[in-house]
């Protein structure tokens, strides 16, 4: 695909694909972007985007804007470990919401909202990362409904959306949205290449004004490039349509195969939700067993996953970890969760030894 697209029309646009650009993004992207989010309800228009260099510079640009030293952000448990860190990095206090298989636990933010009054949410509605849930429809619409009832804005992440499985693709959040209220931020990253480090954020055009000054400062630009191979791309219809079909396919494949590799070497002692869409199984250890334990045992059979405990706030997350299934080889994956399996049966091994012979405590006799 790329071969073609630089074969084609590189030398056509090197002044636009290897010049500077405007620090909002080049035009003819930033048109596309607006284009395909129109297509999944979403009124915007190119002077409603930014273009960013990654989601990530797009949760810190935000932060800077919105957030002071103290101020409080509520996200969901779990949530992004990388949010985490970049809010708290900013000086702010992060507050968790309980999820379930809906996503966030609506029910339980408005006490939240009006205790606290955070200065921003935070979620990621569609295959939440790291739990894979999508949150429910009446969930969406109760959660702007006290966003607009407490004033709070609402930044949806949203990295994962062209990457499912089943059915039709969920729409965002803004979809929903006819208070201006969110502010969308996705990338192509999981979709095209994470070289490219091309993403977008989504607003009303003075926030946006105000963001394009705020980045400025950063990184001048984005990647003329990156941002030029991503516009050629969308720009042929068929092109990334045949690309995201085949995409979806081949994750899913890798998804089935990392599901039945549990269910073969971790079998019961292991509990996983399949996910409809992303990158990512979030499973929960049965039992007493602790996910840092588990990863300490690990990493003798040469193999490691992301423990539970960085996704949280609030101190959980010891008996969950994270497996990706986006980058390993298919044939990685089946090894690597046997090797978890032998790490989980040795951890286990080791414990009912101890059990069954504990240490000897003796007392201490007087000498007489």
């Amino acid at each position: 695909m790329l071969n073609a697209i630089f074969a084609e029309g590189l030398v056509r646009a090197r002044q636009s694909a290897l010049g500077y650009c405007p620090v909002e993004g080049l035009l003819s992207l930033r048109r596309d972007i607006a284009m395909r989010m129109r297509n999944r309800g979403v009124a915007v228009d190119a002077q409603h985007i930014l273009i960013l260099s990654g989601s990530t510079q797009g949760i810190g640009l935000v932060g800077r804007f919105l957030l002071n030293p103290g101020d409080e952000v509520v996200v969901e448990v779990p949530t992004y470990l990388g949010a985490i860190q970049t809010f708290r990095a900013l000086g702010a206090r992060v507050i968790g919401v309980p999820t379930d298989s809906d996503g966030m636990r609506v029910d339980l933010l408005e006490t939240i909202l009006a205790r606290h009054r955070p200065r921003l949410i935070y979620t990621l509605p569609t295959f939440q990362n790291p739990t894979g849930v999508v949150m429910s429809p009446e969930r969406r619409r109760r959660l702007l409904l006290l966003a607009r009832r407490y004033q709070t804005p609402i930044l949806e992440d949203d990295p994962y959306s062209e990457v499912y499985f089943e059915g039709k693709q969920p729409q965002p959040l803004k979809s929903l949205d006819t208070h201006s209220q969110v502010i969308y931020l996705s990338t192509f990253s999981k979709i095209l290449a994470p070289g490219l480090r091309v993403a977008w954020l989504a607003a009303p055009e003075p926030m946006i004004e105000r963001l394009t000054l705020h980045k400025q400062i950063f990184d001048l630009n984005t990647n003329a490039l990156g941002q030029w191979t991503v516009s050629e791309i969308l720009q042929r219809d068929s092109l990334i349509d045949n690309h995201l079909a085949k995409l979806r396919h081949y994750y899913q494949n890798k998804r089935d195969l990392m599901l039945q590799a549990i269910r073969t070497h971790l079998r019961d002692a292991v509990r996983v939700n399949p996910p409809g869409g992303g990158f990512h199984l979030w499973c929960r250890l049965q039992g007493d067993v602790r996910a840092r334990a588990l990863l300490r045992e690990a990493t003798r059979e040469h193999v490691a996953f992301v423990i539970g405990e960085p996704f949280h706030v609030d101190g959980g997350g010891q008996q969950h970890f994270r497996l990706g299934f986006a980058f390993p080889e298919e044939e990685k994956i089946e090894e690597g969760v046997r090797r978890i399996g032998v790490a989980l049966r040795h951890l286990q091994a080791r414990r009912l030894q101890r059990e069954e012979h504990p240490p000897l405590h003796v007392e201490h006799i007087p000498m007489v």
